[in-house]
């Protein structure tokens, strides 16, 4: 099944940033940083990757879920498979 929402381009700009900020870690650490410097910057890549990780899911339930539940697919399965995915974000 393909991406639920309609706007890739911005998934891919939030990725890339995403990505930047990883090869800003790995400098970091070349470069022997301070630890909390480095620190802080993982911590803003993993708010950066929960953050495109919410925006997937908010599109996936509007789109995907949407969708199948007005088709009257299983619905408890996406049910069980949206809980499973937002209880692995929350951890």
């Amino acid at each position: 099944m393909a991406l639920c929402g309609d706007d890739h381009k911005k998934l891919i700009d939030r990725i890339s940033r995403i990505d930047g900020q990883v090869k800003g870690i790995r400098k970091m650490v070349e470069d022997d940083r301070e630890c909390m410097d480095v620190l802080k910057q993982i911590a803003a890549t993993v708010g950066a990757m929960r953050s495109l990780g919410m925006v997937l899911l908010e599109d996936h339930l509007k789109g995907c879920v949407s969708k199948a539940i007005r088709n009257d697919t299983d619905h408890q399965r996406l049910i069980r498979e949206v809980t499973d995915i937002f209880f692995k974000f929350t951890k």
